[in-house]
């Protein structure tokens, strides 16, 4: 998907909605409906209406602009029973329907905002399973760096592990003494962990971000002198620390990997691969 463009009514409620909407939704931005916009810039446009509706009669002037965009609609107000109302009146201005249409209330704005951008972002073109050429991009960037940051968290707590990792086809593996991030591990089996370079230009992005489940691997297991021999430690020298060394082990359940190389091929700037 490429970029946003959040267009709101004027008032402090439905900017506050473009701004928290288009931060979620990323690669946004936000203006009033008064503003010149440069339709051109951007694949999607969200519209924000509150019950002013100072909006609705620019409808008919920005139709032109407006046919081959992805358009969603957000209704601000005290209550619901207008919404599909004031949408299939903006249809008709338009001449072609919206695609997603979501309320936000005026006293849960918060939490209806962040439903109504997780919807939006439901009808982009989902992960994929099965493209061997974004796995590969993601695998050959992972062995071209060795160290990234464990994030860990529970309840209100949160915990950022800077730690090398080994990485085979779905799973990383971590060796750790111990720590803080421990207590969150065993509270919350849920962990993601990233990697990124340096930046430099918007031409040599490379980010990536896993997510998945934590399992521990102690020296018990038959598991832990291969993971051990693919980072390099040999068993003499684990039989001579004073201390034990955990694994976690984190099964991946996605991969996103925002990399500019995909922009050569084709393919969108992010791209996410589900295991």
């Amino acid at each position: 998907m490429g970029n946003t463009l959040c267009i709101y009514d004027g008032d402090v409620q439905t900017r506050q909605i473009a701004c928290l909407v288009g931060s979620v939704l990323s690669m946004s931005a936000y203006a009033a409906y008064t503003e010149t916009m440069n339709w051109d810039r951007y694949e999607r446009i969200v519209f924000v209406m509150g019950p002013r509706q100072a909006m609705f009669s620019h409808f008919a002037a920005w139709q032109p602009a407006l046919q081959h965009k992805k358009l969603a609609f957000l209704w601000n107000d005290f209550q619901n029973i207008y919404t599909e109302r004031i949408a299939a009146a903006i249809q008709a201005r338009l001449g072609r329907p919206l695609d997603v249409t979501a309320f936000v209330s005026a006293e849960n704005w918060l939490d209806d905002t962040i439903r109504a951008a997780q919807t939006i972002q439901a009808r982009e073109k989902g992960p994929v399973h099965d493209d061997g050429a974004v796995l590969q991009a993601m695998e050959i960037f992972l062995a071209g760096h060795n160290t990234g940051v464990l994030s860990t968290g529970w309840g209100q707590e949160v915990h950022g592990t800077p730690i090398e990792y080994v990485y085979e086809r779905g799973a990383f593996y971590f060796f750790s003494e111990g720590g803080r991030k421990f207590i969150y591990l065993y509270r919350n089996g849920h962990a993601a962990f990233s990697v990124c370079d340096a930046f430099t230009d918007a031409r040599h992005l490379a980010g990536l971000q896993a997510e998945g489940t934590v399992r521990f691997i102690e020296p018990s297991d038959k598991e832990y002198g291969r993971i051990a021999a693919l980072k390099g430690i040999s068993r003499k020298r684990l039989v001579a620390m004073p201390v034990v060394l955990h694994i976690i082990a984190l099964d991946v359940a996605q991969m996103t990997f925002v990399w500019s190389g995909f922009l050569r091929t084709g393919r969108s700037l992010r791209q996410t691969y589900l295991f």
